[in-house]
């Protein structure tokens, strides 16, 4: 993340943004930024328990945000049955937080490609090589397979189960803290006729 970025006040003094997504480009780095932000993926389960995970945020467009996974992965079981979902995307060093609820849905496999090309080639490998199988194996022979998987393919298309989802918000809370006050919160919530913002104690 860029300097400038880290050193751009969150909420500035005066009128915030109308648009939530205003306030999250000044937070989140362009989708180019290899310095992808971690988010806690919050899902239900077929019994309507809710499950967590720890996923990238791999892009942010003027409505929704985007993440990737193995299709073949619980999560993905999950937003199918059912296409809702929360993210809570962090930036512990700056004390920032933002909370996104709101439907889900697949995105285009171009998209995903694009997202893929984006990651780290560590990423890229793991979306080949994160298996059942090679987790079962002992850890100098899953190290070894990776190395040669590594070695012989120097570059690496999307491997098939790759998948994306763009999740589009209908609420949308900001959180900032400060070693000098108090912390502060800012909701969105999107209406008919757009979004609603109200100014929240930490």
């Amino acid at each position: 993340m860029s300097s400038k970025r880290q050193d751009r006040p969150v909420q500035d003094d005066g009128p915030l943004p109308d648009d939530p997504f205003v306030l999250l480009g000044h937070w989140a780095p362009a989708d180019d930024d290899p310095d992808r932000p971690l988010a806690t993926l919050a899902t239900v389960d077929a019994d309507s328990l809710p499950d967590a995970r720890t996923v990238l945020l791999t892009g942010v467009s003027p409505d929704s945000v985007a993440f990737h996974t193995d299709a073949r992965s619980r999560k993905v079981g999950q937003l199918r049955a059912h296409p809702r979902a929360a993210l809570v995307v962090r930036w512990d060093e700056q004390a920032r937080q933002v909370v996104l609820r709101g439907a889900v849905s697949e995105i285009s496999a171009e998209e995903s490609r694009t997202a893929y090309a984006r990651q780290s080639r560590y990423l890229q490998l793991l979306a080949w090589l994160n298996t059942p199988e090679l987790a079962g194996l002992a850890r100098s022979e899953r190290e070894r397979r990776w190395a040669d998987f590594d070695a012989t393919r120097p570059v690496l298309d999307p491997p098939p189960n790759w998948t994306g989802y763009a999740l589009r918000p209908v609420d949308v809370l900001f959180w900032e803290g400060s070693e000098e006050g108090p912390s502060h919160r800012v909701r969105y919530r999107r209406l008919a006729h757009g979004w609603t913002r109200e100014a929240l104690p930490g």
